[in-house]
């Protein structure tokens, strides 16, 4: 049998540390979302831009459908991302965001 390459390591640790992941935030739901009440106002604009960003939807995308500029949207998801609640993703060539909780 041949000796595994780094790459296959390396994606069977990736697959381990998803699974841990996913493990932690079954577990722990209830305290996520209690924090994430905590960090977004309900209503409130940056709790709208936070479901926004579901991995498919730049800041342009976002922007345009809370009817703000894009600099305006990006500054709220700058905001998310302090908080740890968004990330950037590559999609496609695109800068897209996405919930990490």
């Amino acid at each position: 049998m041949p000796e595994e390459t780094e790459k296959e390591v390396l994606k069977r640790i990736q697959t381990v540390l998803e699974d841990t992941k996913g493990l932690l935030l079954f577990l722990n739901q209830d305290k996520l979302d209690e924090m994430k009440k905590k960090l977004l106002k309900a209503g409130s604009i940056e709790s709208q831009v936070y479901e926004l960003c579901d991995g498919t939807n730049t800041a342009q995308a976002i922007a345009t459908k809370i009817q703000k500029t894009p600099d305006y949207a990006g500054a709220v998801i700058s905001n998310l991302r302090r908080k740890g609640l968004v990330k950037t993703v590559d999609s496609a060539g695109n800068k897209v965001y996405e919930q990490i909780f």
